[in-house]
């Protein structure tokens, strides 16, 4: 390497796989539009056929030189439902070991079945309604301020995320060994909200002609994406909280290949995303960094470059600490977004397999350890 990085130890925790185009044998006719790859990565399984049916069933086989050890389970089917109800109705009737995401509504009979394992835990994703920090009214750090404040993150925990998770004001990840706790997050405070917006010169205006619009001090549109359970009672909580400090927030569903092109593209007010923080703070930097290619809502702030700048570089654990610290007072000064809430997923695995793990610790991290209830050796699990 050039030069050190921090991120790089941290960001190790992923999966690296690479794919090179390989170039097909003279005794082989080519196929239009086809290129052959060869795959490299470091996990513990590999793809061996993807089924052509819809949804498609994956198989991966068990990869015996992989450097923890070769797993424990040789064969594994992935299996997509069309609903969380099917999946769960599935796990009941013996169908499957392993339910990836539990729906919020099925979580009660989960801890009800003798014969299932939750294991729940903080994902290492953020709720946020991201604004673009190109449009004009954004770009006062005191509008964004005041929005923040505009929000009742407690009520959004109780009513949308039944308690599982916790509330967000800031986009890093706050089981990050040095993460900060004691810096003040933003308090529900509608008073203060109005008062930053006031002296940002936003006062409540008529309706501009349109008498199906309410009087406003600020008007947008914040697009979020179509099919997404909680995305919509969460949109319209915050939508809520905003229109009593007089703020007109429009909400427009997108399906998720268009609403990725205009948050690419910039054409957004604002977006409501569910944004990987990461266990490191490279996902951070990658989003919100300034000269970044994924920095598609345009923010742009000295003081966060120079922190996460220091804490790329930094070589000791307080030189992370302190670069870490003023990165969250930072990103609270000027946020870049409504940051909302940090959630819980549970994943349910079937009695008769000992992941090994606590149940506040994800399973599938340790998949390929995972073994039958005292018997010990590789078997088959879909």
């Amino acid at each position: 390497m050039k030069a050190h990085s921090t991120f790089l130890l941290e960001d190790l925790i992923v999966a690296i796989d690479k794919r090179v185009p390989v170039e097909p044998a003279a005794e082989e006719a080519p196929v239009s539009g086809a290129v052959k790859e060869r795959r490299f990565g470091t996990g513990p399984y590999v793809t061996s056929s993807t089924s052509s049916t819809t949804p498609p069933e994956v198989v991966m086989q068990s990869f015996p030189s992989y450097y923890r050890g070769a797993p424990e389970i040789d064969r594994i089917v992935w299996k997509s439902y069309t609903t969380a109800r099917t999946a769960w109705a599935a796990m009941m009737r013996g169908e499957i070991d392993f339910l990836y995401d539990v729906a919020p509504d099925a979580l009660e009979f989960t801890k009800n079945e003798g014969s299932v394992q939750d294991f729940s835990f903080l994902k290492n994703y953020v709720h946020g309604a991201v604004f673009n920090s190109r449009r004009p009214v954004f770009r006062d750090p005191r509008v964004r301020r005041a929005l923040n404040y505009a929000v009742d993150r407690s009520a959004i925990m109780d009513q949308v995320f039944k308690g599982h998770g916790l509330p967000a004001s800031t986009p890093m990840w706050p089981q990050h060994w040095a993460n900060d706790v004691n810096l003040p997050n933003y308090t529900y405070d509608p008073a203060r909200a109005v008062a930053l917006l006031e002296a940002a010169g936003l006062r409540i205006n008529k309706s501009q002609g349109n008498p199906n619009l309410p009087p406003s001090r600020l008007r947008f549109t914040c697009i979020l994406p179509t099919n997404i359970v909680s995305f919509e009672p969460l949109a319209l909580m915050v939508q809520r909280n905003l229109s009593q400090i007089g703020v007109d927030m429009q909400l427009e569903t997108l399906p998720l290949e268009e609403l990725n092109r205009r948050v690419i593209a910039g054409e957004f007010d604002a977006v409501l995303l569910y944004a990987v923080a990461g266990n490191s703070a490279g996902r951070p930097y990658a989003l919100w960094y300034s000269d970044s290619k994924q920095n598609y809502p345009g923010y742009q702030d000295e003081e966060v470059d120079q922190a996460f700048d220091r804490l790329r570089k930094a070589t000791d654990d307080d030189a992370t600490r302190e670069a870490f610290h003023d990165l969250q007072a930072r990103f609270l000064d000027d946020p870049p977004a409504i940051f909302l809430a940090f959630t819980e997923t549970t994943r349910a695995v079937n009695r008769r397999f000992e992941p090994g793990v606590p149940p506040d610790t994800d399973p599938f991290k340790t998949i390929s350890e995972w073994r039958l209830a005292g018997t010990p050796g590789p078997r088959d699990s879909n």
